[in-house]
């Protein structure tokens, strides 16, 4: 039920994006807490794009670049223009970097910086806040006379609630980009009891998602799905236990892990268990702060799997199905225009109003970008060469299309959203439009 739920969801939102595409962005935003998966430190300013209120993120980017990606509302300020977002940040600029790791247990953050204002947080032992900036409140006394040293802070948990917490019993560190500590602050390093060989193993091995297995052995080389970044790093020499995979990430500090049953640990003071199935595989469970539970399943690869030189092929393959209609000076069509594919990745397509708008929106300019982004699935192996990505410039949206070359001229034919899981093409578009250029 669960995954139908997550199914629909994406479907919703990509249908809502499809149909706000060519829609201006909305803005810009400051980062107000870091994203490690991106290496993106608080502070930096995006592009705004769209806001889905269904799933409460935002789609944003890093100006000048193409790749997009989601963020929960509350990880950046609301979007406006680029200099009032960063007047936005300015505002946070003295406690840039810095976050806070609660000392005790019930530490609560309040609504005003006063001692008896009303709670809207209460924070776990070693829970990390970001830390937004310090303000002036009500004395924090110890007994009549006393003073308790520290300041009000605003804070900010990783769910985005906000409010007021005195310093004395928080921890502040920095963070890089990466989510690492930096300097001094850095916290010990992980003990792990010597004598439990299994878990020693399971910790100094690398785990990638269980679909690189699959991946792999079918040749479907996604470079959406297959990087170096993704996986479970057990911190072994950080102290930092991450799940890292396609729209999750998860990260908690431990100092340590504790048999809890028959091949099943608990890493000391996180929401985070991990279960050993055998020497290649293990299942990490995280509990989210709502009482919901999520299961990820890694692997080893083979000692011969050469991930670094597989996926440098794959984008030295795909540059290649690129250069091959770049030798071609111009694609020429009565009814659909002229196209040229240039270096670079960059493509003009002139008269191709036959096409606007069920093919192309009405809002394309005749260049933009081009890549090969999708794979094939086995069933079209031998019908086409591949997969087209064109990306207008005057629309957001992507168009995609189905190729072959030969010596006569280029077919295409364009498919929908609804052709593509998992980022394989695995079916035509109900009512295509098929296409025949001369050289």
């Amino acid at each position: 039920m669960k995954s139908i739920k997550s199914f629909l969801l994406i479907v919703s939102l990509a249908f809502v994006m499809a149909l706000t595409s060519c829609a201006h962005p909305l803005g810009y935003s400051a980062v107000l807490w870091n994203i490690p998966e991106y290496n993106i430190q608080d502070g930096t300013i995006v592009k705004v794009y769209f806001k889905s209120n269904i799933s409460q993120v935002y789609i944003v980017g890093i100006p000048g670049q193409k790749e997009r990606f989601e963020v929960p509302l509350w990880q950046v300020t609301t979007p406006s223009s680029k200099k009032k977002a960063m007047k936005a940040f300015n505002h946070y600029s003295e406690y840039a970097h810095q976050y806070g790791k609660m000392k005790v247990d019930g530490l609560p953050v309040r609504e005003e910086p006063v001692n008896t204002s009303k709670q809207v947080y209460r924070l776990h032992k070693d829970e990390v806040v970001k830390i937004l900036f310090k303000g002036e409140g009500q004395d924090v006394m110890v007994g009549k006379n006393e003073k308790l040293p520290g300041d009000w802070l605003y804070v900010m948990t990783d769910g985005g609630s906000k409010g007021w917490c005195f310093s004395y019993n928080l921890t502040l560190f920095e963070i890089d980009e990466t989510g690492a500590v930096v300097g001094d602050s850095a916290e010990d390093e992980i003990i792990v009891a010597n004598e439990d060989t299994i878990l020693q193993q399971v910790l100094n091995a690398k785990w990638y998602p269980e679909a690189y297995t699959r991946l792999l052995a079918d040749n479907q080389i996604d470079l959406e799905t297959i990087k170096l970044n993704y996986g479970f790093d057990t911190g072994i020499t950080s102290g930092k236990i991450q799940v890292n995979i396609p729209e999750k990430y998860h990260s908690a500090k431990y100092a340590g892990a504790e048999k809890i049953r028959d091949n099943t640990y608990q890493f000391t003071g996180t929401p985070f268990q991990l279960m050993v199935r055998n020497k290649d595989t293990i299942v990490v469970n995280y509990t989210a702060r709502d009482g919901s539970q999520e299961a990820y399943t890694f692997v080893t690869l083979a000692e011969d799997v050469d991930l670094t030189k597989i996926i440098e092929d794959e984008k030295k393959r795909r540059n290649e199905m690129l250069n091959e209609l770049y030798k071609v000076t111009s694609f020429n069509s009565q009814n659909y225009g002229q196209l040229v594919i240039n270096s670079g990745k960059t493509f003009s397509w002139n008269g191709f109003t036959l096409l606007v708008p069920d093919v192309i929106p009405s809002s394309a300019k005749g260049r933009g970008t081009v890549n090969v982004k999708y794979l094939l699935s086995k069933d079209f192996a031998g019908r086409y060469d591949g997969v087209l990505t064109f990306k207008f410039d005057g629309c957001s949206d992507e168009i995609n299309f189905l190729y072959k070359l030969s010596n006569e001229g280029l077919n295409l034919e364009n498919i929908d959203f609804y052709s593509i899981k998992d980022n394989v093409v695995i079916s035509r578009a109900g009512n295509p439009t098929v296409m025949f250029f001369d050289k």
